[in-house]
């Protein structure tokens, strides 16, 4: 049963002006533990391309579940991707739950889609 269908569409140039005025304090606030582990070993290029589509996969999970992030905070989510780079999404904060997650990329944007079923 569909529990909820959430997307969620970014800038990547909004994304990386939050960076350069916030830096760490942006990081911390939208990425689990992990995800930081992650993000301080990719190359500097690759950077505000992690932050966007963790920032519009977390979004689109939200959404989906319809709480927004008054329940769950973006740090409480974490964006995993398999061998083959397929992305999955983790809350510990959420029970009995599987989330679908779709995530594309292109020079200026990006667009996430989560479809939660339980």
């Amino acid at each position: 049963m569909i529990l909820g269908v959430g997307t969620d569409f970014i800038e990547k140039k909004r994304v990386e002006k939050i960076l350069k005025k916030y830096g760490d304090r942006f990081i911390n606030k939208i990425l689990s533990d992990s995800e930081k582990k992650n993000f301080s070993s990719i190359d500097k290029t690759k950077k505000v391309n992690f932050l966007t589509s963790a920032f519009s996969s977390k979004e689109s999970f939200v959404k989906a579940l319809g709480t927004g992030f008054r329940e769950i905070y973006p740090r409480d989510i974490s964006i995993i991707k398999n061998k083959s780079g397929k992305p999955s999404i983790q809350c510990d904060l959420i029970r009995d739950y599987k989330a679908h997650l779709s995530v594309t990329n292109d020079e200026k944007y990006t667009l996430s889609m989560v479809v939660i079923e339980k």
